[in-house]
């Protein structure tokens, strides 16, 4: 299958490809591209409307509003927060934000056009390394490849990181013909670029990478060298402008970013199961609260004590860690994706362009597996074959170091798909040759496989949708839809876990804010049973207590001691604004410590404080002066930009209210217009009614008919017809 001829180099001949053009055809090219794009133009129609995508969640937020702040002048970032996750998605992130402005559907058509490159890239690979027929059926396979399209309607990582990973290795086996610098060079930026965005590119890149340049040792030593310093200078630029990044946040050393420490813990814990992810909601604060918080404000020093947790409770039991080894091992071969953030069975459940049968990993693997006997069996396979095994090799180790997840392992998918398209050129050459002895060795690879692949070894992901459910109440809540809706989405997670702290205490939530605080409080008392340390649960039950027709202060009370008192067991500096809220509410409950909590809340978060005052119209002067200094130390925050103008409209000063409220409704998300009527507020009591005017005029245009809409035509209305 492999097509090479002689090459000479100096007085030696050496194998290598025949060429470095496609030969799978430009036609083919452009019906692979097109096939992928059509495949994706149908699952935007199915789920680009889903709250999930469009109101992104999680890591899926925590990029969105990573960008949003780079946009907003937070370029390099504030402090040591910023080097917890790869900073590569945020800037590309930003880089579209900034040309087309915010918006989930730019990224997700940016990232179908990537999805597709990568399918004509898979195919230009597979032709380059196993023939134009493999390089045809690979591309298809990549172009209906259902998890693909899944992971790029979401703002996370996999299309850019795939895009990156297959351009440089098309580089890098093109330069294998000869000494090409450029083409080196190229594809060691790229890889580098690839790091950054996922650092797990690193371990497969490296053992790709060597593996090739090896494959050039004919050359003589002093050009390998030379090829080799070649790459690692290009692939060093990405990775080392991000390490001196990270050194000017935090004064240390931290490789790309921080996460790796608590990540091997999450993956590795006595009560690890291996395939879940960094916990969200209320169970990652109390993993959070275990940590001091001067450990947590240097994150080379968290990184390392994560890492020694993970190895004290893997020495503890080293019998359930070989087990665990053993449950990541079968989850990296077994169909079921397993869950990130969301849930791609969720989502293929509501989805019919995610189901097709072929394009899955149920179907892959087991083809993948005939594809690299089939390769090792015909020895003129056995270099791509090894290549391919090395690559796959690289992110399963990744994989088995931290835990299994569906988008951990599909940066190798593309690799096995080439394998996969192999087994079945393989298959019909050697039934048409009736070769019994091939025949059997790949039936009994592809027989093998399917047993690790096609049973449920590790249960049904149904039983982990209670999360997707909590995550469309959330985004729902973030689209401002109705409280029944958001309601529903929280009581279709407790149907599948009656006792989910998150659900319950989100469920309350809402409930309070629909003034049903009796069934608020019965939710509440679940969340209590399941997670009793919460700060945000427990303040949420001392205001249901005060919500009821006979308030319960003695209950409030305690709840809001309870919320003091954990700041001497645990590390509750991460959740110091819930902190500072229970202050202030303890000194209305106690008047006579009125003044002394009042002061400690000002300690403990003197923005919060001051929000609170700021509504009360107490503290006046502390208020602004607290809020004037969050908006100087946060420039891209668009909440203490709209804090501060509103501060300095309420003491009668709307000529410098303009600057910052105009600030905040520039960085303001979606569904916060309202900061657009102060700003017009603002203008107008500065005698700029025109100005006041334009910005009602333009939200007017883009909100939908609901009250905030009505108040600012009522606004426009009494400004006039309106003299500039």
């Amino acid at each position: 299958m492999s097509h090479r001829q002689p090459v000479k180099t100096r007085d030696r001949t050496v194998t290598a490809p025949a060429s470095t053009r496609p030969r799978i055809g430009w036609r083919w090219l452009a019906t692979i591209f097109a096939v992928a794009l059509v495949y994706r133009a149908a699952a935007f129609v199915v789920i680009g409307e889903d709250p999930l995508l469009t109101h992104p969640v999680v890591d899926a937020g925590y990029h969105d509003a990573w960008a949003g702040r780079i946009v907003a002048g937070d370029t390099l970032g504030h402090g040591p927060d910023d080097v917890f996750k790869p900073p590569g998605y945020a800037y590309i992130l930003a880089g579209l934000y900034g040309a087309f402005g915010p918006g989930v559907a730019v990224v997700q058509w940016a990232q179908y056009l990537l999805g597709a490159l990568s399918a004509v890239l898979t195919a230009v690979i597979a032709a380059r390394l196993l023939g134009p027929t493999c390089g045809r059926i690979a591309g298809l396979l990549s172009a209906v490849y259902a998890p693909y399209v899944f992971f790029e309607s979401q703002l996370l990582t996999p299309a850019v990181s795939i895009a990156l990973n297959l351009s440089a290795l098309a580089l890098l086996w093109d330069a294998w013909q000869g000494h090409r610098t450029l083409r080196l060079l190229s594809a060691g930026l790229l890889g580098g670029l690839s790091v950054v965005v996922r650092p797990d590119a690193a371990a497969a890149g490296a053992l790709v990478a060597g593996w090739i340049l090896w494959q050039r040792r004919a050359d003589g030593r002093r050009q390998l060298a030379a090829a080799a310093a070649i790459l690692a200078c290009g692939a060093a630029v990405a990775p080392l402008a991000v390490i001196l990044r990270n050194a000017h946040l935090t004064g240390a050393f931290v490789p790309i970013s921080s996460n790796a420490g608590i990540n091997v813990y999450v993956g590795n814990a006595r009560d690890a199961d291996g395939v879940s992810a960094v916990p969200v909601g209320l169970r990652w604060e109390r993993l959070v609260s275990r940590v001091d918080q001067d450990v947590l404000t240097r994150p080379a020093d968290a990184g390392r004590w994560w890492r020694r947790q993970a190895w004290d409770e893997i020495a503890g039991d080293p019998l359930r860690a070989v087990a665990r080894v053993g449950r990541k091992a079968v989850a990296l071969v077994n169909r079921r994706e397993f869950r990130n953030n969301i849930c791609f069975h969720f989502m293929q459940a509501r989805a019919w362009p995610l189901r097709a049968p072929f394009a899955q990993y149920a179907a892959i693997l087991p083809l993948a597996a005939v594809g690299f006997v089939g390769l090792w069996c015909g020895r003129s396979g056995r270099s791509a074959a090894t290549l391919l095994a090395l690559g796959v090799a690289g992110y399963w180790a990744v994989a088995l170091v931290f835990f299994v997840t569906a988008r951990f392992r599909l940066p190798a998918v593309p690799l096995l798909i080439i394998a996969a398209s192999a087994g079945l050129v393989h298959s019909v050459a050697a039934v048409r040759r009736r070769d019994r002895r091939v025949v059997s060795a790949l039936a009994c690879a592809g027989l093998l496989a399917c047993v690790a692949c096609w049973p449920a070894w590790l249960g049904t992901p149904r039983g982990g949708w209670v999360r997707d459910h909590v995550n469309r109440g959330n985004a729902l809540a973030a689209a401002q839809a109705s409280p029944g809706d958001i309601m529903r989405a929280y009581r279709a997670a407790l149907n599948i876990c009656p006792d989910d702290p998150d659900a319950n205490y989100l469920l309350a939530r809402t409930l309070l804010a629909a003034g049903r605080a009796g069934e608020a409080r019965t939710r509440l008392a679940h969340a209590r049973k399941a997670i009793r340390d919460s700060p945000d649960v427990l303040l949420l039950s001392a205001k249901a207590a005060l919500a009821r027709p006979d308030p319960d202060p003695d209950a409030a009370r305690r709840y809001l001691r309870a919320i003091v008192a954990l700041a001497d067991e645990c590390n509750l500096w991460p959740k110091r604004a819930v902190w500072a809220q229970a202050l202030v509410m303890l000194a209305d409950l106690e008047p006579d410590a009125g003044a002394e909590h009042w002061e400690r809340a000002w300690q403990v978060h003197a923005a919060t404080a001051a929000e609170i005052a700021l509504l009360r119209d107490t503290y006046p002067q502390r208020t602004l002066a607290a809020l004037a200094d969050e908006a100087r130390r946060e420039p891209w925050n668009w909440y203490a930009q709209a804090n501060h103008g509103l501060a300095l409209l309420k003491a009668s000063r709307p000529r410098e209210a303009v600057a910052p409220l105009r600030r905040a409704l520039d960085a303001a998300p979606r569904g916060k217009e309202g900061v657009g009527l102060e700003l017009a507020r603002a203008l107008s009591a500065s005698g700029r009614p025109g100005e006041a005017r334009d910005v009602l005029d333009e939200l007017d245009a883009s909100l939908p008919d609901c009250p905030l809409r009505r108040r600012v035509r009522q606004m426009r209305s009494d400004l006039g017809p309106g003299a500039r």
